[in-house]
């Protein structure tokens, strides 16, 4: 099997486990008045944002190496666009997962220590992809 079908089999897994935490979220029926409250809901949102964003991205990559998306994007146009939009794409999942890490610290309230471990895991999915990425153009 290659690493990125592990990855992508992994982050699979990882959006099963991060659905099963909002389940247990919601059924705590919290109400969240204060910024602090807010902030460490959004840490917990942000990880499931860059991890949905992340499996699509490797799924993506999955399917498709990239160096045949950095030889189409030479070609101009829409296959330029595209492959601008998944590096973009891509380094923004690691920006949200950092950014989930800095709302759990400023937050308050049950959802915070889950949005930090879940913004912990995304971003090690990340970096553990950024190296992957970088390595396959060698």
């Amino acid at each position: 099997m290659r690493f990125p079908a592990m990855i992508t089999i992994s982050e699979g897994a990882s959006g099963i486990l991060i659905a099963a935490t909002w389940w247990w979220v919601v059924r705590q029926h919290e109400v969240y008045p204060g910024w602090r409250r807010r902030a460490s809901l959004l840490a917990l949102v942000v990880p499931t944002v860059a991890l949905a964003l992340e499996l699509l991205l490797t799924a993506v990559l999955y399917f498709r190496s990239l160096n045949a998306l950095d030889a189409a994007t030479l070609q101009g146009g829409w296959l330029a666009f595209v492959g601008r939009l998944w590096v973009w794409s891509f380094m923004g999942t690691g920006v949200l997962s950092f950014c989930g890490l800095v709302l759990a610290a400023l937050g308050q309230g049950s959802p915070r220590l889950a949005g930090a471990v879940w913004s912990c895991l995304v971003l090690g999915f990340f970096l553990v992809s950024l190296v992957l990425a970088v390595n396959s153009f060698h």
